[in-house]
C-alpha cells in the first residue's frame, strides 16, 4: 500500500513524490497557498486553481462577454444577432423615434428578448412619477400648482395697485398724499 505524503514548500520541487500532497506557499505570496495532489509515477495530475489562473479566467469572462460594440445606425444595429449579454453603441441612432440627435447605447434584453435604450449622446428620454421623487416638498403637485397660480393674487389687489409714492418718497393712495401728520396745529 502506497504511503501518503504531505509536503509544505515554497516552490513546486523539479521531481515529485507519489501519492502525495504539495502545500506551495510562494516567497513572493507568504499568505498564498497552491496545492498539487500526484499520482503513483509521482506527476501532478490535480491541482487547485493559482491566483495566475483564476485572473486567467476573469479576464477571459470579461472579454467574452462585456464587449461593446459600436455601428454606424439603427439599421446596423438592427441587423446584429444579440447574444446574451449585447451593448452596442450606434453613432447616428436617429433613426430611434425618441433620438432627436447623436448616438444612443443599447443593451439586450435576455428575458424579454428587446433592445433597451441605456444612454444618448444628446439626451436621455426620463419619465419620472412624483411619488418615486427623493427630497421633495411634501405639498402635493396639486397645491404647488394652486400656489403657482395665486402668487399675485389676493382679494384686495385692486386696492392694493393703488398704494405707491411721490417724487419725494412720501407714500400715496391712489396717486393722492397719504396724511400721516397734522394737517393743522390750532389748539
Amino acid at each position: 500500500m502506497a504511503q501518503f505524503k504531505i509536503f509544505r514548500e515554497t516552490a513546486l520541487p523539479g521531481s515529485l513524490q507519489p501519492y502525495a500532497v504539495y502545500l506551495i506557499a510562494p516567497a513572493a505570496k507568504p499568505d498564498y497557498v497552491e496545492m498539487y495532489v500526484t499520482n503513483a509515477a509521482g506527476t501532478a495530475t490535480r491541482r487547485m486553481p493559482t491566483e495566475n489562473d483564476i485572473q486567467t479566467m476573469i479576464n477571459a469572462a470579461v472579454a467574452s462577454g462585456n464587449s461593446i460594440q459600436v455601428v454606424a445606425d439603427i439599421a446596423a444595429r438592427d441587423a446584429l444577432a444579440p447574444t446574451g449579454s449585447w451593448q452596442v453603441f450606434v453613432r447616428d441612432a436617429t433613426g430611434d423615434p425618441s433620438v432627436s440627435a447623436g448616438g444612443a447605447m443599447y443593451l439586450w434584453d435576455t428575458i424579454n428578448t428587446v433592445r433597451v435604450k441605456t444612454a444618448e449622446t444628446e439626451s436621455l428620454d426620463l419619465s419620472l412619477d412624483w411619488a418615486d421623487l427623493t427630497g421633495k416638498p411634501t405639498s402635493t403637485p396639486a397645491n404647488i400648482d394652486e400656489a403657482v397660480t395665486k402668487r399675485h393674487t389676493h382679494a384686495n389687489k385692486t386696492e392694493l395697485d393703488k398704494i405707491g409714492e411721490d417724487g419725494n418718497g412720501d407714500l400715496t393712495y391712489g396717486g393722492q398724499p397719504v396724511a400721516t401728520q397734522w394737517n393743522s396745529t390750532g389748539w
